[in-house]
């Protein structure tokens, strides 16, 4: 499966459309757009979805990959905290700018550790590069497993912030100059020798994914993980994929 780019569906250039969150123009239309895109494509083929489906995004952000769901999907709910007035007002507009259908999108503001839907309510759950930002990772895996239908499963990314990638990472903020940059000396050194703290998350700085994959082993029955978009590039990836189910 394809994720759909902005460029081909929106009626409008997407880096005119104003926004709260600077994503958009950042990961989304500018050179590093391709590892965006090709991350989406990834966790859509993992997921093998069709279009009965039931399916959750948490932390949808700017609904860039809602766009994409929606396309395959009929049945896709949309959660995120509130980040912005009108809420979901970016995810809102990218939808009313494009070609694709949003009006099986349902819209709900909640925490990632406290969400309002029913035990086992769906068939696939994505959190995408969300679990690094959640000061309680644990309870949102928990919270993650729990809306997860008994034979559902649920795709996770985060990012690798541990041997080598730590460093091509803090080399692109570097570069890009928007990004968080790793705060601590001590915490970067720790987590280009492997040893970055683990059970701890404090905002995305030295955030270790094995931690995640150990959790989500706790809660699922299978966690299995790839490597993108680079498989053969193992530990170099700043991102890792997991599926649990």
């Amino acid at each position: 499966m394809t994720a759909v780019r902005l460029e081909e569906v929106l009626k409008k250039d997407p880096e005119t459309i104003s926004t709260d969150f600077s994503h958009i123009q950042h990961m989304y239309t500018g050179h590093f757009s391709d590892y965006y895109y090709n991350r989406f494509d990834r966790s859509l083929d993992i997921a093998d979805l069709h279009p009965a489906n039931q399916a959750l995004i948490i932390g949808g952000g700017t609904g860039v990959f809602a766009l994409s769901l929606a396309k395959y999907v009929d049945d896709v709910h949309f959660t995120d905290i509130p980040r912005e007035e009108p809420m979901f007002s970016t995810a809102r507009t990218l939808f009313d700018y494009s070609t694709v259908d949003g009006s099986g999108v349902k819209y709900t503001a909640a925490d990632a550790t406290n969400l309002p839907y029913d035990s086992d309510s769906f068939d696939v759950v994505f959190a995408l590069d969300v679990l690094e930002h959640i000061p309680d990772e644990r309870a949102a895996i928990s919270e993650l497993k729990r809306v997860t239908a008994s034979n559902g499963q649920a795709i996770v990314s985060s990012p690798i912030e541990v041997g080598p990638a730590v460093g091509i990472r803090e080399a692109y903020r570097f570069i890009d100059g928007r990004r968080c940059k790793t705060k601590s000396l001590t915490e970067l050194g720790l987590s280009i020798i492997g040893k970055s703290p683990l059970e701890r998350n404090d905002h995305h700085r030295g955030y270790d994914f094995r931690q995640t994959i150990k959790w989500l082993s706790e809660e699922f029955n299978g966690t299995s993980t790839e490597y993108c978009p680079y498989p053969a590039l193992k530990w170099l990836n700043p991102t890792v994929i997991i599926k649990s189910k």
